[in-house]
């Protein structure tokens, strides 16, 4: 199927060996790759009942027909595993640039399997996959982790026109049940433990880097949607607002309709709204537009600290889900203290 390379690479960590697979027409057609396809070998092929944390726990790395397209949005992959926190099916998704070079890789599936003996980092290409030692690796946060792994690449890999890595933390390491796994800095596929299970299988970091590209149906009709839909929605409403102020701007706009989850859902409105809306952290910090790859709307924030204790902290956000559960439900009463 036209958008789809309608491959899977299967990669066991215990044996560090892999093999590519791959799928079925019928199969890219009706489960369309990503979620789909990844959610149906998940079922098909987990044994029943097994531990999340287990060597035989799968971790599916997936992409979909849009990735690599250029197409508004379509610079994100999932991760589909068994939740090492509720026991049952794991989805995850994070931005970024990664799924990019997953795209460039040939492949629109990797399928994860085993426990490495130590720490490894898994290096993907489009012929081959290398296992590298992590020990040195093993106890780094996840900035520094995926600072080295590229830094490694770009001296090792010198034909390599950059790559796309994801990592984890100590988290994913000490099996905390909440694990995120971390791409490009500030991303993360932070829901259901996926980085828990990366952990288990002793794996730091994964690499995709390669050069392949896919045939799509309509190539004129995806530049034509590509150039078109920025002009048709610049003007809209909510374009305009989260341009502007990002999702912070929610915060207001939930608050007023009292619906901003406040002392863990016991209250819709915030008393101190005014100190963790949008206007606060515009105010309160340097703010520049971090927009996402492919995205004409840049509600991303790149916010760096003005003053206080955490002064010259940088991160990319808060966004509306952060300032919420920590603002709204904990009841934080500073953006500086959210971020």
């Amino acid at each position: 199927m036209l958008g789809l390379y309608n491959k899977i690479l299967r990669i066991d960590v215990s044996s560090k060996t892999f093999e590519p697979e791959s799928i079925p027409e019928e199969i890219s057609r009706r489960y369309l790759g990503g979620k789909g396809t990844a959610t149906r070998i998940l079922l098909e092929e987990n044994p029943p009942g097994v531990d999340p944390l287990s060597p035989e726990n799968l971790l599916i790395l997936a992409t979909g027909p849009l990735s690599g397209s250029g197409i508004w949005g379509s610079c994100r992959y999932g991760i589909y595993t068994k939740s090492p926190l509720t026991g049952y099916y794991s989805e995850s998704y994070s931005g970024g640039t990664t799924a990019e070079y997953m795209a460039k890789t040939g492949f629109d599936l990797f399928v994860l399997k085993g426990t490495a003996p130590n720490p490894v980092w898994i290096e993907i290409a489009e012929d081959t996959v290398h296992f590298h030692p992590a020990d040195d690796l093993w106890g780094l946060g996840t900035y520094e982790t995926e600072d080295r792994i590229k830094q490694w690449i770009k001296e090792n890999r010198t034909d390599s026109k950059g790559c796309g890595a994801m990592v984890i933390g100590p988290a994913g390491e000490n099996q905390v049940r909440f694990a995120v796994v971390e791409n490009d800095h500030w991303r993360s596929a932070g829901r259901t433990g996926a980085g828990t299970v990366m952990g288990s299988k002793k794996i730091k970091g994964i690499v995709f880097r390669g050069n392949c590209k896919k045939e799509f149906a309509d190539p004129s009709a995806i530049k034509s949607f590509i150039k078109d839909l920025p002009k048709t929605e610049k003007d809209e409403p909510i374009v305009k607002a989260l341009k502007a102020y990002g999702t912070p701007s929610l915060v207001d706009v939930m608050n007023k309709a009292g619906a901003f989850p406040t002392r863990y859902w016991q209250k819709g409105v915030s008393d101190h709204r005014e100190q963790i809306n949008a206007d606060a952290l515009h105010s309160r910090c340097d703010v520049q537009h971090h927009p996402c790859l492919h995205c004409f709307i840049g509600c991303g924030r790149m916010s760096t600290v003005k003053a206080g204790r955490h002064a010259g902290l940088k991160i990319e956000g808060p966004e509306y889900e952060t300032i919420y559960v920590f603002g709204g439900l904990c009841e934080v009463d500073s953006i500086e203290e959210i971020a």
